[in-house]
């Protein structure tokens, strides 16, 4: 079987790409956006909402999180992280009750999209893990992803 091309198709393709490179970086900045908000809410799930223990609660740890998303020609990057210093501690926990970043990821391949990760960290237990920039970083992938598949067939349809 042969297939047939017609006549200015490539010129209907080069179109669409073109479309799609335009809107890359709203997808860029749109999943960056997604990102923040769930490590907030990761943050004040695992951190701030629970019980208080010994520590001064400063909310630094929130105003510390960014998320920046770039895109090129094609291909979307989202960055999320926390500045303070104490964030992969928080992330990850310490101690005997710390968690590898393979145990990490054990347990975000199995939560549901947009999901968060609770493991009892409080103000007295303050060494458990309290991840929020996996989740949140797996939540944007998710979404952009959605989000991508949704552009391409508005373009193709």
């Amino acid at each position: 079987m042969k297939g047939r091309v017609k006549r200015g198709s490539a010129g209907v393709f080069r179109k669409r790409a073109e479309a799609l490179r335009k809107n890359l970086p709203a997808l860029a900045t749109q999943g960056a956006r997604t990102a923040q908000l769930h490590a907030r809410r990761g943050v004040m799930l695992n951190v701030y909402d629970t019980e208080r223990g010994e520590y001064r609660r400063s909310r630094d740890l929130l105003r510390s999180i960014y998320a920046n998303g770039e895109a090129n020609g094609s291909s979307v990057g989202i960055q999320v992280g926390a500045s303070a210093p104490y964030a992969s501690f928080i992330e990850y926990g310490t101690g005997p009750m710390g968690l590898s970043p393979e145990q990490l990821n054990g347990y975000l391949e199995v939560l549901p999209p947009g999901g968060l990760l609770r493991f009892g960290r409080s103000g007295r237990a303050y060494l458990l893990p309290g991840p929020f920039i996996s989740p949140a970083l797996f939540a944007a992938r998710h979404l952009t992803q959605q989000r991508a598949r949704q552009l391409l067939q508005d373009l193709w349809t």
